[in-house]
């Protein structure tokens, strides 16, 4: 009887530590950490995080990466700005 009981509790611990496993791998994630001066070395990275930021804003307009990931996009957008000479002097 024990044996049966615990053949059955361990069949349903697999169980449910598989259906955990499934749930966790097609749930994508955001990266955490990721600096906007980053985030413009890192082209790749950026397209992708922003892909994933604006597919659920919902779920990912406040984590820090896709804040991050915005401000980089908006600069990599703008270009780099230089200081305008007025010809003074």
């Amino acid at each position: 009887m024990k044996t049966s009981t615990l053949v059955l509790l361990s069949l349903v611990v697999i169980g449910l530590s598989a259906c955990s496993k499934f749930g966790k791998e097609s749930e994508q994630k955001v990266d955490q950490g990721h600096t906007v001066s980053w985030f413009l070395k890192h082209n790749e990275v950026l397209d992708q995080t922003l892909k994933l930021c604006s597919d659920d804003p919902a779920k990912y307009n406040k984590e820090p990466d896709c804040i991050n990931a915005l401000h980089a996009a908006n600069q990599r957008s703008a270009g780099e700005l230089h200081p305008i000479d007025w010809g003074k002097g």
